[in-house]
């Protein structure tokens, strides 16, 4: 049970399935926490499921021009009651102190998010360094282009953050809601301490359509060109030069882990990863469709978007 003391808060989960996550928060929700399970269709298995401590099950009904998790959202954030809110995801475990953690965070900081860290096996193996680098590591050093950005798999904030109805709209019209969101909190408190470890699918097909998803919402925000004509320089330098690259690479990577304290090995597979950067650019430059949860998306720009079930 969690400490009666903090803000009550409205927690926002998007899933499909009620699985261990759902019995995790429901076990630390405080007596004034109102708990929205949020799903697309009454076809869905969590819908009309019996659920404890008084957990809502909330059907989104299906997007129309923004991705299946972000109409969950903005249904949610229209049924929630509290000045509190926390967004999370089903894809990775928590200690049972958890959301006590993350809202006394948000009460000192203002909006607080929870760091990612994206791992995985087989074919995941090849991008999991890039992404701690480019990703994990600018969040916790709050530097880069990640720097400030809300990870909604984790992250607090209130009515007071945000323009509820603007941040609808845009809900609305995205496939990412973690940029629609830092677009609206501007800068979010990055909490060191809060790691979330999300287990990738290493499958050939997985990886190809996050990567692709990852990269185009990118490139619809900011543009690619540049990361892909200096990944392209990298690669040659790396073919010129192997024992140097291998070396660089290997320490730069094995560095950011130790910071990180990610307790695995495959900071090894830092110098093959280097000849993916440029396919994860091009993707984001020239794939505009990639699946996801089940539908398939066309991603012409930010907000020109098409959905359809695959």
């Amino acid at each position: 049970m969690s400490d009666n003391r903090r803000d009550a808060v409205s927690v926002l989960l998007p899933t499909l399935e009620w699985g261990p996550v759902c019995e995790e928060l429901a076990d630390q929700l405080g007596p004034n926490d109102e708990p929205l399970v949020l799903c697309d269709s009454e076809r869905d298995p969590v819908a009309g499921r019996k659920t404890p401590n008084g957990v809502a099950v909330c059907i989104a009904g299906e997007p129309e021009g923004c991705s299946g998790k972000a109409n969950a959202l903005a249904h949610g954030m229209e049924r929630a009651e509290n000045d509190r809110f926390v967004w999370t995801d089903d894809d990775f475990d928590r200690t049972s102190d958890w959301l006590d953690r993350l809202v006394a965070a948000g009460e000192r900081h203002g909006p607080a998010t929870v760091i990612p860290e994206f791992v995985g096996e087989k074919w995941w193996r090849l991008v999991e360094p890039v992404s701690f680098v480019m990703a994990t590591l600018t969040m916790y050093l709050r530097a880069g282009a990640w720097a400030g950005n809300a990870w909604g798999g984790g992250v607090t904030f209130t009515r007071d953050d945000v323009a509820i109805e603007e941040l609808l709209t845009d809900l609305r019209a995205c496939v990412s809601d973690d940029g629609a969101l830092s677009d609206h909190l501007g800068d979010a408190h990055a909490i060191r301490s809060m790691h979330a470890s999300v287990h990738v699918p290493g499958d050939l097909h997985t990886v190809k359509e996050r990567m692709s998803r990852f990269s185009r919402i990118t490139h619809a925000h900011e543009g690619e060109v540049g990361e892909f004509v200096v990944s392209v320089l990298v690669v040659g330098l790396a073919l010129l030069f192997p024992i140097y690259a291998i070396v660089i690479a290997t320490a730069i990577a094995g560095g950011v882990y130790a910071l990180l304290r990610i307790g695995r090995s495959t900071f090894l597979f830092a110098y093959p990863a280097l000849f993916v950067l440029p396919l994860i650019f091009a993707a984001g430059m020239f794939r505009e469709e990639f699946e996801w949860t089940g539908r398939r998306y066309r991603l012409y720009d930010v907000n020109d978007i098409e959905v359809s079930n695959t």
